[in-house]
Parts: C-alpha cells; sequence; structure tokens
C-alpha cells in the first residue's frame, strides 16, 4: 500500500473511532435534569 492509502486509512479510522467514542460518552453520562416538553405529563 503506498503512504498515502496509509494515511487516508489511518485518518479514516480515527474519524470513525473518535466519532464513536464520542457517541458513547455523550449518551453513557449522567444526563442534566431531563425537562419534558410543555403538554406532556401531569
Amino acid at each position: 500500500m503506498t503512504t498515502l492509502g496509509w494515511i487516508f486509512m489511518i485518518a479514516s479510522l480515527l474519524l470513525v473511532w473518535g466519532g464513536t467514542f464520542w457517541c458513547y460518552k455523550r449518551i453513557l453520562s449522567t444526563p442534566q435534569e431531563e425537562q419534558a416538553p410543555s403538554g406532556f405529563g401531569p
């Protein structure tokens, strides 16, 4: 594989892994006080 191929492969893997970890961190972090939209609930 050429040098440019390695650069693109590493960059794409970093982008996918970074996005995955960012999503997991955002989903699994302790949520702030959740507020329902007006019209829902008591």
